[in-house]
């Protein structure tokens, strides 16, 4: 049978059909996934076909595949077996080898790219078929870390596909945590150094984007961020700034951030920043402004010795003199060294100059009710922009 002109699909399908036409061939095709949708157990096959049970399932694949072999060999030995012509299913299996280390989703659209398949066909029909027509499969399929991976076959044995797909994984998770976003180009060279390894970026690609929460933030310069990454240091610190400011400058929130000693991965550009608050449910961006679309209570996402600072800042005109401000906290039941610690790196905290300290963006007016306090929408205020003035001058740098 020459099928060279045939999708893959199509030519497993006729396989199929010429060994044995009819409802086996159908039930055959499902289970084994050679229609590319990834095939299915015995017993959901059986299901799909009217209640089959999954021994007869087991049966009739089993039949049609040593129907199969036997239409390979004209009925010989094994000795003589000669494979059933599938062209499709040879160009399949090289795009199979060249491509792993790879996820089983970007080999299944490869496969459909180079016009192989009629459309993204899953690899675990590659398996079965290359076993029933007797074909080497240059590569094995398996799961690590929740993500269904291609494997060389036999293993590279310079390096550890497996070790590598597991620090990618562990590696875009751990920075995403800590510095709310990442590129793909960061992942690529901290898993490099750690193993001391080559590593693809197209691979490093593929494994972080199959959750399906994943999200770029920005394609051109892969920047993406992972919204079940539980603790995201960034969108903590974006909450607490906008819980007590209520909105304010994109420019002043990331300044914010990067106060914070520990934050020394947070190299995300602002406008990058800005993308990322826009995939935080409930908060928003607009014309550089960020705010929430409802009031977040400072108290659900505020420590206690910041609960201090904003109440003590908010009584006394939003401003304080350092002393001034550290006597009060001080008497208010707050240690030495925690007020030390959140006057440095607290991101809800601005320095006013001289000695001052405030709070960030608007929190030194901000209170629950108050028209553009509670953030729930973009108004104006009376602060100057640029641009807004003619002779618009803005503060020297210290």
């Amino acid at each position: 049978m020459e099928m060279s002109t045939h999708s893959l699909e199509a030519e497993l399908a006729t396989i199929a059909e010429h060994a044995e036409p009819g409802r086996t061939a159908q039930i055959a095709i499902r289970h084994w996934g050679w229609d590319g949708r990834g095939g299915t157990s015995l017993e959901a096959t059986g299901r799909e076909f009217g209640g089959i049970t999954r021994e007869r399932v087991r049966q009739l694949c089993g039949r049609l595949a040593k129907r199969i072999r036997a239409a390979a060999s004209g009925g010989a030995g094994e000795s003589s077996v000669t494979p059933v012509s599938a062209p499709a299913l040879e160009r399949a299996l090289l795009q199979a080898a060249a491509a792993a280390p790879a996820t089983a989703p970007q080999l299944a659209r490869r496969l459909a790219d180079e016009h192989i398949a009629a459309r993204a066909f899953d690899p675990h029909g590659l398996l079965t078929a290359a076993d029933v027509l007797g074909r080497e499969a240059p590569f094995t399929l398996g799961t690590v870390r929740h993500v269904r991976v291609v494997l060389p076959n036999p293993p590279d044995p310079t390096v550890d596909t497996t070790e590598v797909i597991t620090a990618i994984v562990d590696v875009a998770r751990a920075i995403v945590r800590r510095a709310g976003a990442v590129r793909v180009r960061d992942v690529t060279g901290r898993v490099a150094a750690t193993l001391a390894v080559w590593v693809d970026d197209d691979l490093v690609t593929a494994v972080v984007s199959e959750p399906e929460d994943f999200v770029w933030l920005e394609r051109r310069t892969a920047w993406f961020f992972l919204p079940a990454v539980a603790k995201n240091a960034v969108v903590s610190r974006v909450l607490k700034v906008i819980s007590v400011a209520g909105r304010l400058d994109l420019a002043d929130l990331h300044a914010g951030i990067r106060r914070d000693e520990r934050m020394k991965e947070f190299v995300m550009p602002e406008y990058i920043l800005g993308e990322l608050c826009e995939r935080i449910p409930g908060v928003a961006v607009e014309d550089g402004r960020v705010y929430a679309r409802e009031p977040i209570r400072p108290q659900d996402v505020l420590e206690s010795t910041e609960l201090t600072l904003v109440t003590i800042l908010r009584e006394h005109g939003g401003a304080m003199e350092r002393h001034a401000l550290e006597a009060l906290c001080l008497a208010a039941g707050m240690k030495s060294s925690s007020f030390n610690n959140r006057i440095a790196y607290s991101p809800i905290v601005a320095e006013r100059g001289y000695g001052h300290y405030g709070l960030r963006g608007n929190g030194s007016m901000a209170r629950p009710g108050r028209a553009g306090a509670s953030g729930a929408g973009p108004t104006h205020d009376d602060v100057p922009r640029p641009g807004d003035l003619e002779h618009f001058q803005p503060p020297r740098r210290r």
